[in-house]
């Protein structure tokens, strides 16, 4: 942290001015560092929630702006690795994929599609984001900015902003190759960096969500319950640009009343509640949102062709130029070429597990899109479960899940991005017929397999392909497809793009090989419904109670290895996890050693979820004496491991797993999706001084419900509002996360008018 702040409640009104008008907008900040916006429209509203964003995530918001222009390699070299999002890659290939798939004309047409209130709303963003830029003194814009790169944002980056929604899980399967296709369209393209790109694109482990939603027939009352938790980040840098929520209250008075959080530029709540409807966000980790199309290719002399339905078409060519920031300091710009088909870019892949090596064209319905903006300003106003989610149909962008819970008591689930409109039968008519291969892997060179109107844009699937759920019992979700988000109940089967319960393996959050998280939800579920109706404190302990999934189901098993002649340690270490109280609290002694030793039995493939989705199947362990050993090895090797960084084999939880905050360390706690643990927080490596840090877990929390008709939330972000700012706000936060507690955001008139900081 760079900064301090008191973090005592504040008030600003600005003067924006417009077309000779000029509006006032008042922004209030509470003592947790929240601000809330009110102004008379939208784009007064916008530039007020523009200028307190950059006042709190500045450098953030121009890392974003960067990476989206493709400017990476520019500011710091193409050979760089980078994270955006929950993805690491080269700058270059960063810089590649977005300059490809969000091209600067789709952005500007994109934004002419937008609702008009929409675009007001854009633009007094930007300007508010310019606007505290322009009026920082030349101290505080060294203590802000220092030598990091600083930009003008323009309205065609928040496009670009939600734009990258709807392509970037492409970049797991082209951001390595796209260098070497360049390369094979044209030999100047310097091939001394290829090996760097090449490198397989990393899914940071820890990347993913929960969420549960309590309706009026388990509840007292009647009305429902949401606890909303969209997992993120805990640490950002120039190269780490990752998801970091902002807390922000906007306010038209009688039009627009909402709050929650915002991320990766998008400046609207994701995450969010209005007086009625609250809501929660989650990756799309089942969804599988494009088809990729083997072509037949010739590349000759002064040509590229291939093959449609039995004829070669000539294909064109499209150059990509990026700015590169050489070692001596200099700026060059280096073109790449990339081969366009009647179905796109077309690119050079190799052969993996699933698909065959060749050349591959994408068609993928959420590209060229921005509704989302619209999408979440008109969900924003909703008054019922129902309608929210006909708002996001109507709108259809941001590829997510989300959650939702609504005053009647309502609870609902919906896929809010755009996916192929395609059939399982549809599907394997067009697929190549290889056994093994994705089964969304198609024959290219048929017209019939394009899957794309007479303008050559990829097809939209009709509202009634989407599998909504609307329910007044529980909807919970850990990144699981819609099959089993039903407590309860299981959906009817639509197809496959939607999740891959049908098929010989399931997609996980964050690409693990296991992640038992909704096994421990209808766990937890069951266990809670047996009791009558379901209370807040009982909904907020599903997470908080960090129980161990691995080790409540396979820890007695492992303690029956061990054997009388195995060593000293190894008995001390088995008399540890048998204390243990088998759960990741900060207090919890035996958690470090487990955690150290399961994510060794995960990596050596010893345990599985064997019922492909479905949450009743419990997942196995092996039992094989070839296992045993396997286990016992690798319990040996964690014993090791603790040994040479200085750890007791009981040492307790949270005093590895902390935040540091005004020069001291505040404990955490939670744990690794691999063992279960609904409070997910997955760790970085361990050092001698602890975890290094968090990759991602859960930061905010957002508990609401309705009382006499009035929402109540309690909320909490744990990881602070303000990048490179210590504060008392951040602090009170970290303790409270410890004390497993939340507080009362007010948000109803009546809760405004008590809370003295919103007077």
């Amino acid at each position: 942290m760079t900064q301090f702040s008191q973090s005592v409640p504040e008030c600003k009104t600005l003067t924006y001015e417009k077309k000779g008008k000029f509006d006032q907008v008042e922004i209030v900040w509470n003592d947790k560092d929240v601000p809330r916006i009110r102004a008379d429209n939208y784009e007064s509203l916008g530039f007020g929630y523009g200028y307190a964003h950059a006042r709190d995530r500045l450098i953030e918001l121009v890392g974003q702006a960067i990476a989206m222009r493709g400017q990476r390699s520019r500011y710091y070299g193409p050979e760089a690795f980078s994270t955006l999002g929950f993805l690491k890659t080269t700058n270059l290939n960063s810089d590649l994929m977005f300059k490809l798939r969000v091209p600067n004309e789709w952005v500007k047409e994109e934004f002419e599609r937008l609702n008009r209130e929409t675009q007001d709303y854009i633009f007094g963003y930007v300007n508010g984001l310019n606007y505290f830029v322009d009026h920082l003194s030349e101290t505080q814009y060294q203590q802000i900015v220092g030598q990091e790169p600083m930009v003008r944002f323009e309205v065609d980056d928040v496009v670009r902003f939600t734009m990258r929604f709807g392509v970037m899980k492409e970049l797991i399967e082209i951001g390595p190759h796209l260098v070497a296709t360049a390369n094979c369209i044209n030999t100047s393209t310097p091939t001394d960096r290829v090996s760097f790109h090449r490198t397989p694109v990393e899914v940071e482990g820890g990347f993913g969500s929960n969420a549960w939603a309590y309706g009026g027939d388990v509840v007292e009352g009647g009305s429902a319950i949401l606890l909303g938790n969209p997992h993120s980040a805990w640490q950002r840098n120039s190269h780490q640009l990752r998801i970091y929520m902002h807390q922000c209250h906007l306010t038209i008075p009688g039009v627009l009343d909402v709050a929650g959080t915002t991320f990766l530029g998008f400046p609207l709540p994701l995450t969010g509640y209005n007086a009625d409807v609250s809501w929660s966000i989650l990756d799309a980790a089942t969804v599988t949102p494009y088809v990729m199309q083997l072509m037949d290719v010739k590349l000759e002399q002064d040509s590229i062709k291939y093959l449609v339905d039995g004829d070669y078409q000539s294909a064109t060519i499209r150059s990509i130029e990026i700015e590169t920031l050489q070692e001596s300091g200099d700026i060059t710009i280096q073109s790449y070429q990339f081969a366009q088909s009647h179905l796109g870019t077309l690119f050079q892949l190799p052969r993996t597990p699933n698909k065959p090596p060749g050349w591959y064209a994408i068609t993928n319905p959420g590209e060229r899109n921005a509704k989302g903006l619209d999408q979440f300003l008109s969900a924003a106003k909703a008054r019922s479960t129902r309608e929210f989610i006909e708002q996001i149909e109507q709108y259809r962008g941001v590829l997510c899940q989300l959650v939702i819970a609504d005053k009647h008591g309502d609870v609902g689930y919906v896929v809010a991005g755009n996916v192929p409109p395609i059939t399982d039968e549809a599907m394997a008519s067009a697929h190549l017929g290889v056994e093994g291969v994705a089964f969304n892997v198609l024959d290219g060179s048929q017209t019939k397999n394009s899957f794309r109107d007479q303008n050559q844009r990829p097809l939209q699937a009709a509202t009634s392909f989407y599998p909504n759920i609307i329910s007044r019992g529980i909807i919970h979700n850990t990144n699981n497809s819609y099959k089993y988000s039903e407590f309860g109940q299981q959906q009817p089967d639509y197809p496959s793009v939607f999740g891959q319960h049908k098929q010989q393996r399931t997609l996980a959050a964050a690409r693990l090989d296991y992640d038992p998280r909704l096994i421990m939800s209808y766990k937890r579920m069951q266990e809670i419904s047996l009791n009558g109706k379901i209370n807040a404190l009982q909904a907020l302990e599903v997470v908080f109670d960090n129980r161990n999934y691995a080790a409540e189901t396979f820890l007695d098993w492992i303690l029956t290895l061990e054997s009388h002649d195995c060593s000293t340690t190894a008995k001390q270490a088995f008399q540890v996890l048998a204390n243990w109280d088998r759960r990741n609290n900060a207090d919890s002694r035996g958690a470090l050693l487990f955690h150290q030793l399961w994510s060794k039995l995960v990596q050596a493939k010893l345990v599985k979820v064997t019922g492909f989705g479905d949450p009743e199947v419990d997942s196995e362990i092996s039992t094989t004496p070839q296992s045993q050993k396997v286990i016992l090895a690798a319990l040996e090797q964690s014993i090791a491991e603790l040994k040479q960084l200085n750890f007791a084999l009981d040492t307790a939880w949270g005093s590895v797993l902390y935040q540091a905050a005004e020069n001291q360390h505040v404990a955490m706690h939670g744990g690794s999706y691999e063992q279960g643990i609904l409070n997910g927080e997955m760790p970085a490596e361990l050092t001698h001084d602890g975890f290094d840090y968090i990759l991602f877990g859960t930061a905010y929390l957002q508990l609401t419900q309705w009382q006499h008709g009035m929402i109540c939330p309690q909320v909490l972000l744990a990881d602070g509002q303000r990048d490179g700012v210590d504060s008392k706000a951040r602090t009170c936060q970290l303790q409270m996360f410890l004390d497993k507690k939340l507080y009362s955001m007010p948000f109803s008139p009546p809760a405004l008018g008590e809370h003295q900081d919103y007077r």
